[in-house]
């Protein structure tokens, strides 16, 4: 699977012909938590959509670390928040990173 995003949307594509999409302007919550996950961790980020969608991406995926360089030019995202999402807990609270 593979994270894509410019400067105004998000989309996970999982083959040629299936992908997720989701308009930044359409996004009001962004959140991110961790779970275990053979061999470690895995740490997602959720983008909710004002109508009730989300879209989900971990650091799984190829593409994350693009991603989570390039949202602060899209979303005001307090300072520290990467490294705050880096120290989530698995199976913690979700931590929140964005609001509308």
């Amino acid at each position: 699977m593979d994270i894509e995003f410019d400067e105004s949307g998000l989309a996970v594509k999982y083959d040629e012909d299936i992908d997720d999409t989701l308009s930044w302007e359409d996004v009001v919550r962004i959140s991110g938590y961790k779970v275990y996950a053979y061999p470690g961790e895995a740490t997602f980020l959720v983008f909710e959509a004002a109508d009730g969608e989300t879209l989900e991406v971990s650091d799984e995926m190829s593409g994350w670390l693009e991603l989570l360089g390039g949202l602060h030019n899209i979303f005001k995202l307090s300072p520290g928040w990467e490294e705050e999402l880096s120290d989530a807990e698995p199976g913690g609270e979700d931590v929140i990173f964005f609001t509308k």
